[in-house]
C-alpha cells in the first residue's frame, strides 16, 4: 500500500489485513522510489488520486491497484436521525482523514449538534465518554472508550474485492 499520509496508510494497512487476511506493506511514495526492491513479488495498491505517481514505479506487468474510498452515506443518515442535539465526534489517527470528514459531516451536523474533532495517538486508550456519538477509523475503535463509537471503514468493500481478486490471478498465473 503506496500513501503519502502516514495515518492513512496505517488505517488503510489494518482494513486490508482483516478483509484479506495476509500481511499488507506500507510506504510513501518516496521509499518505493528511494527502494525498488520494495516492489519484488509485491502486488501495488494506492488510492485511486495518487495512481499517476505510482504507475511509473509499477512493473509493467503488473499495474498498480486503484483504491477508492467508501462514501459516508450510513452516517449522514444516522446524524439525520438523531433526535436530541448531541455532541458528535470524529476520532483518527490521521489528520487528512479528520479533515475531509469534518467537511462531508458539516452539513448534517449544521447547527444543532456539535462537532468535535479528536486527532489520536497510535496505541494511546483516549475517554470520550463525554461525546455522544463518536465515528472512529479502523485503527482508532480500539483506542477509543465511547458508549457509541461508529466505525468508519475508509476502504470501499469493492477495491479490497478487487485487491484479492488481482492478487489471486497473480498466484494462480505463479502456479
Amino acid at each position: 500500500m503506496v500513501e503519502e499520509d502516514p495515518g492513512l496508510r496505517e488505517i488503510m494497512q489494518r482494513e486490508l489485513q482483516e478483509a484479506l487476511g495476509w500481511p499488507v506493506a506500507i510506504c510513501s511514495r518516496e521509499d518505493l522510489a528511494r527502494s525498488p526492491e520494495l516492489l519484488i513479488g509485491a502486488q501495488l495498491a494506492t488510492p485511486q488520486y495518487a495512481l499517476d505517481g505510482i504507475e511509473a514505479l509499477a512493473p509493467k506487468h503488473r499495474p498498480p491497484v486503484p483504491i477508492s474510498f467508501a462514501g459516508a452515506d450510513e452516517h449522514l443518515e444516522l446524524l439525520r436521525k438523531l433526535r436530541e442535539p448531541s455532541i458528535i465526534g470524529i476520532a483518527s489517527i490521521s489528520e487528512a482523514l479528520l479533515k475531509t470528514a469534518r467537511s462531508l459531516l458539516a452539513p448534517a451536523v449544521g447547527r444543532r449538534h456539535s462537532l468535535k474533532e479528536f486527532l489520536l495517538a497510535r496505541r494511546i486508550k483516549t475517554d470520550l465518554r463525554a461525546v455522544d456519538l463518536v465515528f472512529c477509523d479502523s485503527v482508532s475503535m480500539n483506542l477509543v472508550r465511547n458508549r457509541r463509537p461508529i466505525r468508519y471503514a475508509l476502504v470501499e468493500p469493492k477495491s479490497r474485492e478487487y485487491l484479492a481478486a488481482t492478487i489471486r490471478s497473480v498466484d494462480d498465473n505463479r502456479k
